[in-house]
């Protein structure tokens, strides 16, 4: 039986497909229209490269699929979705409980006058008329979220249920109402809300997505295996367990899992973790062989109060149109506009008349237009360096190979930025650091990216260009579940109400699963609090439940995880992450072999970039061994990318099949 992951980006969908130690992986290109169509385009491809009839007899041999989808993620980003009005505690219909909601959500998601605050005294007829009024002003979801709703949720459900019946889901004018407090469980009444009017905002193009997907699978192709959906906590749902929010950077999460494997695999600690697609590039960091979480953190610019991986992206990519800057440095910009899949950049001679990222790398040698994926996309030359030669090198008045260089060199000092931003913000030392560049373009950003951030230790993937579909791998089944704690005093009383609570989210744990088919068995349990000392901010503190005992001693280990010996100390949430290990794709080590690696040498081809010569030896990425050395200025090219080795470095390849470069002067 098989197991399929797909990860569907900005430009390309990836899949990757695992039977014991059989591994396909496919790219196809993402369809924004309708994501259910790369779906079926990714399981087709791979149909036909496995031998199977077509896609339908292919999932009568799949047990699992594991997707992530960029969907929320655009909506939030593009600020496309629904008009949604929100009811708050009087007083608060600016501020939104915080001091930025003018930058962050109002006039962006959230227009001000669908904003009305209530009064903790209004009656039935009041709350009747604002939902009438955010209603008749074209309002599609409301999202009610009051102040302190946390510890005493009861106000939010009354407003929810009065609205409800005065329009109900019978009736045209039947209205979604979403309570802050379904949604999130933290004390910051500011989180809180953004979660809910968040959610609101993405909820209904991710539905809309995701059953018409299950049911074009159950359905037309009679599949009967189970089909989740990624999360940002890096675990996997079925969808009825899926909230919008949830999937919001999944992604990108995913690649920052498959680094933490790779890392935790080969002893390494220190890890950047570099992310270069069609449409954006990303990029976080690993401590200990773990991803660093950071609270505050935040989601497209909105600021939660919430601990997520520290993940920083920008609108850079291989679909990234470039824009001439006559007379100021640098001499050109590139994004945020992209060129995506349709109509693609000018080499894919489908329309697209404006020059991008990858039309420079076809320009400049680094990418064989007859091997672009595989071969299975034939790409037009000619038309890149046309577009490049109008639209950036006349009005540079540079010749078209400066402009190409010009081209790269901003998209390797963009990513070099955000690493030298990750440095000061984290305030960490990077020289030590390995680079891990992965994603479609990452082979041909390692050595540019790493020159400029100081970095000596590059690191690159036999599964790079499906790197967050190799993430799905290897995550599993995971539900994250919160409880308000309603005395934040420590005290022998409330730790027994902590455990009965533990009980009830472990029974409704269990319940989840079994909808969604999973037997409930060997499940894995982590415990936090959240703690507030002497900040602003609370704190998630992991605590293994055998050390629930008396107040006195969860009390005194809570300072010392805190670092607060001292000043006053309380519990605000619990939370309880509820962990079905799934079956991993295992990475394959194999013998070393010599140095020599003339055996997968294709010729040579002139490059513009890279080479003092002008030119630079070929090489087949799959016909190298483990142990193969390849010095630059060398292009490997695969099927599903293509990894620059420029002068001054080397690439050897490892016992998996990966590559590590290494500076030789």
């Amino acid at each position: 039986m098989w197991i399929v992951d797909i990860d569907v980006g900005g430009t390309l969908t990836d899949g990757l497909f695992t039977s014991g130690d059989r591994v396909l992986s496919v790219k196809v290109d993402t369809t924004p229209h309708d994501l259910t169509v790369c779906l079926f385009d990714c399981l087709g491809q791979a149909a036909e490269r496995l031998d199977f009839p077509d896609a339908a007899r292919l999932l009568e041999n799949v047990e699992l699929i594991r997707w992530s989808t960029t969907i929320t993620s655009n909506v939030l980003a593009e600020l496309r979705g629904p008009r949604i009005g929100l009811l708050v505690s009087e007083g608060h219909e600016r501020d939104l409980y915080g001091r930025d909601a003018e930058n962050t959500i109002l006039g962006k998601l959230l227009a001000p006058r669908d904003v009305i605050g209530v009064g903790e005294a209004a009656r039935e007829a009041a709350i009747m008329n604002a939902a009438r009024v955010l209603l008749e002003s074209g309002v599609r979801r409301i999202c009610v979220s009051l102040r302190g709703a946390h510890r005493a949720p009861e106000r939010e459900f009354e407003l929810k249920r009065i609205i409800g019946q005065q329009y109900p889901d019978h009736f045209l004018g039947s209205v979604p109402v979403l309570a802050g407090s379904d949604i999130s469980k933290v004390a910051d009444d500011r989180t809180r809300t953004y979660c809910a009017v968040v959610n609101a905002y993405t909820h209904g193009a991710l539905a809309a997505t995701l059953f018409k997907a299950e049911d074009d699978l159950r359905e037309t192709s009679h599949y009967a295996g189970s089909f989740l959906v990624s999360h940002v906590n890096g675990g996997v749902a079925g969808v009825a367990k899926t909230r919008a929010i949830d999937t919001i950077e999944s992604g990108p999460v995913l690649g920052i899992l498959a680094s933490a494997y790779v890392a935790k695999a080969q002893g390494l600690e220190d890890v950047i973790a570099m992310d270069i697609g069609g449409t954006t590039a990303k990029m976080s960091v690993l401590g200990h062989g773990e991803p660093i979480y950071r609270k505050p953190s935040g989601l497209f610019g909105i600021p939660l109060e919430l601990s997520l991986p520290y993940l920083r992206s920008i609108a850079l990519g291989g679909g990234s149109v470039v824009k001439p800057r006559p007379g100021e440095k640098p001499p050109v910009e590139l994004g945020p506009e992209s060129m995506g899949s349709y109509p693609g950049p000018a080499c894919y001679a489908l329309g697209g008349d404006k020059p991008t990222l990858t039309d420079a790398f076809v320009t400049a040698g680094l990418i064989n237009p007859d091997y672009f994926l595989g071969g299975t996309k034939p790409i037009d030359r000619e038309l890149a360096r046309k577009a490049i030669e109008e639209c950036v090198a006349g009005p540079l008045r540079i010749s078209t190979e400066e402009a190409s260089g010009a081209i790269m060199g901003r998209a390797f000092d963009l990513v070099a930025g955000m690493i030298g931003h990750a440095r000061s913000e984290l305030g960490r030392d990077f020289s030590k650091h390995t680079l891990f560049a992965y994603g479609g373009n990452g082979g041909l950003f390692a050595c540019g990216v790493a020159e400029r951030s100081g970095l000596t230790s590059v690191e690159v993937f036999a599964l790079g260009p499906v790197f967050s579909a190799f993430g799905s791998s290897v995550s599993d089944i995971s539900h994250v579940y919160e409880r308000a704690i309603a005395d934040e005093e420590i005290s022998d009383a409330g730790v027994k109400r902590i455990g009965a609570m533990l009980q009830e989210m472990k029974k409704e744990g269990a319940q989840d699963l079994l909808g969604e088919g999973i037997r409930p068995e060997k499940l894995i349990y982590g415990i936090e609090f959240e703690v507030r000392g002497k900040g602003p901010h609370s704190a998630p503190v992991a605590w293994p439940e055998s050390a629930l005992g008396s107040a006195r001693e969860l009390e005194a280990a809570l300072r010392a995880a805190m670092g607060t010996p001292n000043g006053p100390i309380g519990l605000e949430l619990l939370r309880l992450r509820v962990r079905k290990p799934m079956p991993k794709l295992p990475l394959t080590e194999r013998p070393l072999e010599g140095r020599d690696s003339s055996h997968a040498r294709l010729g040579k081809r002139r490059v513009l970039w890279g080479s003092w010569s002008g030119e630079a030896q070929i090489y087949r990425w799959e016909s190298l061994r483990p142990g193969n050395r390849v010095e630059g200025p060398a292009i490997l090219e695969g099927a599903n990318t293509t990894y620059f080795v420029p002068d001054s470095w080397a690439i050897v390849l490892d016992r998996y099949g990966n590559g590590r470069f290494e500076r030789v002067s």
